[in-house]
Formats: C-alpha cells, sequence, structure tokens
C-alpha cells in the first residue's frame, strides 16, 4: 500500500470517527450531506460503544443508532431492526432517498424532508408526521421540479 493510500484511508477514518460524534447534535440532511463520511453498516460489528445517533448506510439508506447492541448477537439489517436503528431523512432533493415505511413513530417523514419515488420523482413533505407516501397521501406532498 502506498503513502497516499494510507493517507486517505487515516483521513477516512478520521472523518468518519468525528462525524459519529457530532451526530447527536446534526439533523439528517446535515449526516446525508455528509454521506461520504459514513461507515458502512457491518453485521459483525459490536455497536454497544457507539453514541446514540451515530450513522450508517446501508441498502441505499442512512440508518441512525438508536440502541447499542452487538450486531452479531442480531439476524438482519438496520431496515429490519427498526427498534435498533432509525432512518435519517434529508430536505435536499439531489441527495433524497427512497421511500421507506415508518416504524411505529421511527422513520416518520417531517414538513420539507424529501423522498424519491420508485419512477424517481421527488416528494416534499408538506406536513409533519407523515407515514404514507405521495400516492396514498396527495394532499399531504407535492412533486419538487428537477
Amino acid at each position: 500500500m502506498s503513502k497516499m493510500q494510507d493517507i486517505m484511508r487515516s483521513l477516512g477514518r478520521t472523518d468518519a470517527l468525528r462525524l459519529r460524534e457530532e451526530a447527536t447534535s446534526l439533523s439528517g440532511t446535515q449526516i446525508i450531506a455528509r454521506e461520504v463520511s459514513v461507515p458502512a453498516f457491518d453485521p459483525a460489528k459490536d455497536y454497544s460503544a457507539w453514541p446514540v445517533g451515530a450513522p450508517v448506510t446501508d441498502e441505499g439508506q442512512v440508518w441512525l443508532l438508536i440502541q447499542p447492541h452487538d450486531a452479531a448477537a442480531y439476524e438482519g439489517r438496520p431496515g429490519a431492526l427498526r427498534a435498533l436503528w432509525g432512518l435519517a431523512h434529508t430536505t435536499d432533493p439531489q441527495r433524497a432517498k427512497a421511500w421507506v415505511d415508518a416504524h411505529g413513530i421511527s422513520g416518520l417523514y417531517m414538513l420539507g424532508e424529501v423522498y424519491k419515488d420508485e419512477r424517481g420523482v421527488i416528494w416534499r413533505a408538506k406536513a409533519d408526521n407523515l407515514d404514507r407516501g405521495a400516492a396514498d397521501r396527495p394532499d399531504a406532498w407535492e412533486e419538487v421540479a428537477t
């Protein structure tokens, strides 16, 4: 491995650690804007010492730690372990993610947050606490011009 690769790896690790610590004071929009520094979910990792709110990426989404735990003790990924991981949303249409159903109050869309539907259309929430997308609640969403 070259010296430059070592330096880049070290910088990436430093950015990821900084983001992990800062995440509790950041919005989903701010975290997703720094997604390049968010580590990928590792099903064999022990997240017990991670702070609540620390982000990981998985299956095209950014997930926030709700309950510190050892992932090796659980079967499944963040999308299936919603008591352990919450979903981050953004207000930035350029970084809109695919729709994911809310789980209880976790993952509800709030005013101004966006998602991208299966056709690639981006929708912005016109209200808080939305658990259904534009197809089911057209009055609660507006299409974002791209």
